[in-house]
């Protein structure tokens, strides 16, 4: 008989028919960088207000408004500029015991430096500072992402603060009472005003 044969024949041809591969496998990574980014804006309203001749106090608040869109945390500083006569951009804000204030200028009758000089120091006299006139900060407030509230830092006459990432918005709020040591009949009418300045960069 030629089963046996036949039988050992085929267990071979299957043996040789079956291969064995070795696993084919290869990975890569795929990357994106996302960078850190900040964008603020300012916001328009609230901007101006009228002063009253024989007090010297605004007729209403004025308010400073920006948003601040970051992915990270951010430190921030809120500054402001008075202009002076000649063009100089001279430090707004200024602390006198617990209260911070605001340094408004004569924006085409310049006041000098020594005028801003003066209200800034802390001790004013409005015989010399004519077409300075100051107003206490009443706020300064934070709405949304934020790490910490708003510190003024009196060495630098700046607002520190730390947003987190996301959307804040950050509101200074000025008084309408005047520092009386800076506002007499000595300011010209006219228009007057001070730069406020967020910014990601300190001084």
């Amino acid at each position: 008989m030629k089963t046996p044969h036949i039988l050992a024949s085929l267990l071979v041809l299957a043996a040789t028919g079956t291969c064995a591969y070795a696993e084919n496998y290869a990975r890569q990574t795929i990357q994106a960088t996302l960078p850190a980014y900040v964008d603020i804006k300012a916001e328009e309203g609230g901007l101006h207000s009228n002063i009253k001749p024989e007090t010297g106090e605004l007729e209403n608040t004025i308010t400073s408004k920006f948003t601040i869109s970051s992915n990270d945390k951010l430190n921030l500083y809120l500054k402001a500029e008075a202009i002076a006569d000649g063009g100089a951009a001279m430090p707004a804000f200024f602390k006198k015991g617990e209260t911070v204030y605001l340094v408004l200028a004569h924006t085409t009758v310049k006041p000098s430096s020594f005028a801003i000089n003066n209200i800034t120091s802390g001790s004013a006299d409005p015989v010399n500072n004519p077409n300075a006139i100051a107003y206490p900060v009443a706020n300064v407030e934070l709405q949304g992402k934020y790490n910490t509230d708003p510190v003024f830092n009196d060495s630098k006459n700046q607002y520190e603060f730390v947003v987190d990432q996301g959307v804040t918005t950050a509101l200074t709020t000025i008084s309408t009472a005047v520092d009386s040591t800076t506002y007499s009949f000595d300011d010209r009418a006219g228009n007057y005003e001070a730069y406020i300045i967020l910014t990601d960069t300190t001084t």
